[in-house]
């Protein structure tokens, strides 16, 4: 797989990078492909029963389901609309990262987005992993002024991540979210690039 994605890189200028997470995981961050479907589905599906798990996602996908929206995050990649990096452990993908512009007059303005198992968050995976997606974006999103992303008001670690990106918080939405019978606000953040 090594070979396969030094080949990739050379070729086609698909983005890998390695790091070494603090416990010592060796984690490969890789651009996407139509072959993760199946492993995409089984990383957004663990989400389903995290009690608290700073993720929209409260149903189980299918397989169909996730190769449609890949197809259409991998189109969007091709015509510069978005970057995306995955957290690849042996095969295994256990994070992701993507920054999608929006369309018309924000076309300046895009959403980043980041979700990482259980197994790999406070390991610092998610600090470089998002690095190396602003740097991505940076690189091939010409016009790019400014990201975008939103958080349950739970989630302070998330929260605490986004702020020393630089991000700050410009509102929030109360009750956006709802988890059994519980209610929580989205906290709405900026960073100027």
């Amino acid at each position: 797989m090594r070979k396969l994605l030094h080949l990739l890189a050379f070729f086609w200028g698909v983005v890998a990078f390695r790091f070494t997470a603090r416990d010592g995981t060796h984690v490969l961050f890789r651009e996407p492909s139509p072959r993760d479907a199946a492993q995409l589905m089984k990383f957004i599906n663990a989400f389903v029963t995290e009690k608290r798990s700073g993720i929209l996602i409260n149903e189980r996908v299918g397989l169909d389901e996730e190769k449609a929206w890949l197809r259409g995050v991998l189109a969007d990649i091709r015509k510069r609309k978005g970057v995306m990096l995955l957290v690849d452990v042996d095969g295994e993908i256990m994070g992701n990262c993507d920054i999608n512009r929006l369309p018309w007059k924000s076309s300046h303005v895009a959403n980043l987005g980041i979700a990482l198992s259980r197994e790999i968050r406070g390991k610092g995976v998610g600090e470089t992993l998002m690095t190396k997606t602003i740097e991505l974006a940076r690189k091939r999103m010409r016009g790019l002024e400014m990201l975008h992303i939103k958080a349950f008001a739970y989630n302070e670690k998330a929260l605490a991540l986004y702020r020393r990106f630089g991000f700050v918080e410009v509102g929030r939405v109360p009750r956006a979210n709802k988890e059994g019978k519980e209610y929580h606000d989205d906290v709405l953040m900026v960073k100027n690039l």
